[in-house]
């Protein structure tokens, strides 16, 4: 299977491949115009203006490209333009693996001449720190000052190049800077070359600063002009970049050997279900987009463009679920080990590892226990266990010393953002004013999810302590898990509406908001079969969560509760309080598949359905070219936040769930494989190159049968219903 071919479409523009260089502008106004002029991110801070290209006739006269056709791949974007009506430009833009930003102008056309002028034009500030810069044979160094917040600047190096005859560096009062030459000074200045200058005092430094780079060049039945926009953090590396990718002979087809070489790094599948098919390899595309691997101390998965393109602690824990089926651990390992290096000095860690060491606080609940355990049964590592386990002993500590003051085993919740679920009525309901309080200590809430993450993490210590023998403290974390159980079922379960609830610590009452986090406890053995008669009458009921699109965050009949993302009449950006999002969903599958496996397995073909339904909610208008992933859905059409401009968001396990239930691969605590595919109705299936302590495994399903492989042998068949155990022997 060709993936680059498969993920072909003709409606995206995000670039990447690379590592702290990216090119995803969530609302683009540029694209109809040759170059890349709309936004960049150096990890989450923007770069604005990047560069355009202008081009000129023999005679002088401003050619205008238009816009004919556009192709998206992983690998590159490619748009073709009209110069003339006999003459073509196909633009296709790449970023390479060292940060930098290759374009390649390929022309058809004959018998002709043109004259090529790449340009930027860049802000210099007389109350901020004025654009230093350097001109040599190869281009132009410009070292800048990029502001984001108030508080948050950062030095950056670019070096833009391209093959020249002659240049121009011309200092302007402000005007539209915009991506029309005939803006700039080069526009009357052009005498069939650029006049080799540098104006840059004026009487004072505020304005726009021109750079422009001119080519002129000969059509006779095709042409080719290369430009490379290198970023980084300081000037003697960005020439180097440059360099590199400038002795590179075909730069789109080492763009594509990058992105083949990341696809073969993955479990291999294909499907009968074609939507199940792509969004598994459009998922793959998604983490490897935002995918870091030199950029901090462990490589990592960013949670999504723009702002969103660092480490989050919220999303991390789907990060080391997906990217633990890798072949090689460390990503999943790093995505987690970065949190570890910056832990704070009373346990927590940090909610976002921005680049730079900023004041501003962040914190999120997290379940990093499960998913800790989670990469170890796929690949067995001890020294992993080693590393992470006095940095989540310390962890729990601090739930255990500042979030459960009264000793009680349920923790709080003290702000909507730490949740990463905002704008909930579960909030509103311990304090009127809680959708305002956007800091730590506005609110007391114990929340079902923090606690439930909480009793993850001491299941996931004692599961640690043993494996490292650590006997007394192995006893330490099952009491304690034992005691975050029990006050689970004492004080959050309601017998009378049969649901868990959060429980508000002023008068030790349940909240009785219906939430997706309150069947967070069946994820978990916390519930039981008990509970199964409140799980079936919530989670399928059509006027709460059970929608045509499941499941709402905040059930349909609660107060306030919105699926098209309003809270108090005004449309948000992350409304928890009626959407559908792909994060819940994670968690719900989880649920859903844990109490069928357990208690009800007739549930086992709604799990199936729901997987299915989540995925085919994340194309555009069901339509298969079009898969997305953005932060939420409407729960009754499943139409996305295109508002939001926020897609291919990684804050959800997709690609786990796909893996772990639709082909069957569960990697068990004690060191067994079982294997259950869901009955989803598939003719074929099949999932090869599974690593799993070091052995190879394929699976196979056709039509109501499934075989499984191990090294190559076909060791055992089964049919769809019935699951197959294996002992994995170390190897």
């Amino acid at each position: 299977m060709n993936i680059l071919k498969l993920l072909e479409r003709d409606d995206k523009w995000y670039i990447g491949g690379g590592d702290s260089l990216i090119f995803t502008p969530l609302f683009p106004q540029w694209l109809h115009i040759p170059g890349l002029w709309d936004e960049a991110h150096f990890y989450n801070i923007p770069i604005k203006p990047l560069f355009t290209i202008s081009f000129l006739s023999k005679n002088g006269k401003k050619l205008k490209p238009k816009l004919i056709d556009t192709k998206w791949n992983p690998s590159k974007l490619t748009r073709k333009f009209a110069l003339t009506n006999e003459l073509t430009l196909t633009e296709t833009d790449v970023l390479l693996p060292n940060d930098t930003l290759s374009t390649t102008l390929n022309f058809e056309g004959k018998n002709r001449e043109i004259d090529v002028i790449l340009w930027t034009a860049q802000i210099n500030d007389k109350n901020e720190k004025t654009i230093a810069f350097s001109k040599d044979d190869n281009g132009i160094l410009i070292d800048r000052e990029v502001k984001f917040r108030k508080e948050y600047s950062y030095y950056l190096s670019l070096f833009l190049r391209m093959e020249h005859s002659s240049f121009s560096i011309n200092l302007s009062e402000f005007t539209a800077n915009q991506p029309k030459f005939e803006y700039t000074p080069f526009y009357e200045k052009f005498t069939g070359k650029l006049p080799d200058e540098i104006h840059n005092k004026g009487i004072n430094p505020d304005g726009l600063l021109y750079f422009g780079l001119h080519q002129h060049l000969k059509i006779t039945e095709n042409a080719e002009v290369k430009i490379f926009l290198s970023v980084t953090k300081t000037s003697n590396q960005v020439k180097k970049k440059t360099n590199e990718v400038f002795k590179i002979i075909d730069p789109i087809i080492e763009s594509d050997k990058n992105w083949e070489k990341f696809f073969d790094s993955v479990p291999y599948f294909e499907c009968s279900d074609k939507f199940l098919e792509k969004y598994y390899w459009y998922r793959w595309y998604g983490l490897r987009l935002f995918m870091m691997k030199n950029s901090y101390s462990y490589p990592c998965i960013c949670e999504g463009p723009a702002y969103f393109r660092m480490p989050i602690s919220y999303s991390a824990q789907c990060h080391m679920r997906e990217t633990r089926w890798m072949n090689d651990p460390k990503v999943a390992e790093g995505s987690f080990l970065n949190f570890i290096e910056n832990q704070k000095e009373n346990g927590s860690y940090p909610g976002n590892l921005y680049p730079l060491n900023i004041t501003e606080k962040s914190f999120y609940h997290a379940d990093f226990g499960t998913a800790i355990i989670e990469i170890y049964m796929v690949h067995p590592n001890i020294n992993f266990l080693e590393k992470v386990y006095p940095s989540l002993v310390k962890y729990a500590e601090f739930f255990d010393r500042e979030r459960d003051p009264e000793h009680c085993y349920l923790y709080d919740v003290i702000d909507q953002m730490e949740t990463g679920q905002e704008f909930m009525t579960r909030y509103t309901s311990v304090d009127k004013e809680a959708d305002l309080q956007m800091e730590s200590g506005g609110i007391r809430l114990k929340g079902v999810d923090a606690t439930c993450y909480q009793y993850g993490i001491r299941k996931a210590l004692s599961f640690i302590a043993e494996k490292l023998r650590k006997n007394e403290e192995v006893k330490k974390w099952k009491e304690e898990a034992a005691k975050i159980k029990k006050a689970v079922l004492k004080f959050m379960w309601d017998a009378d509406e049969e649901m868990f609830f959060d429980v508000n610590p002023q008068n030790w009452k349940r909240t009785n908001i219906k939430a997706a986090i309150c069947f967070y406890p069946y994820i978990y053995d916390i519930a039981d079969e008990s509970h199964l008669k409140g799980f079936v009458k919530h989670l399928f009921n059509k006027e709460e969560f059970w929608t045509s699109y499941p499941i709402p965050a905040t059930a349909l009949n609660e107060p306030l509760s919105s699926s098209f993302g309003e809270w108090k009449d005004k449309r948000m950006n992350c409304p928890w309080n009626g959407r559908t999002w792909p994060m819940t969903n994670s968690h719900i599958a989880e649920a859903l598949i844990n109490t069928a496996s357990k208690y009800d397995k007739s549930l086992k073909e709604k799990a199936g359905w729901f997987i299915k339904r989540t995925i085919e909610m994340m194309f555009l208008d069901g339509n298969l070219k079009y898969p997305n992933t953005f932060e939420h859905y409407n729960p009754h059409s499943g139409k996305p936040c295109l508002y939001r401009g926020v897609n291919d968001y990684q804050h959800s396990w997709i690609v786990d769930l796909i893996i772990k239930y639709v082909c069957g691969i569960q990697p068990q605590l004690d060191g067994t494989l079982l294997v259950e595919p869901l009955p989803l109705g598939l003719r074929y299936l099949k999932i090869d190159n599974i690593l799993i302590n070091r052995h190879l495994f394929k699976i196979e399903i056709e039509n109501d049968k499934f075989l499984v492989y191990i090294d190559g042998v076909l060791k055992k068949e089964s049919i769809i219903g019935e699951s197959i155990e294996f002992h994995i022997e170390n190897k």
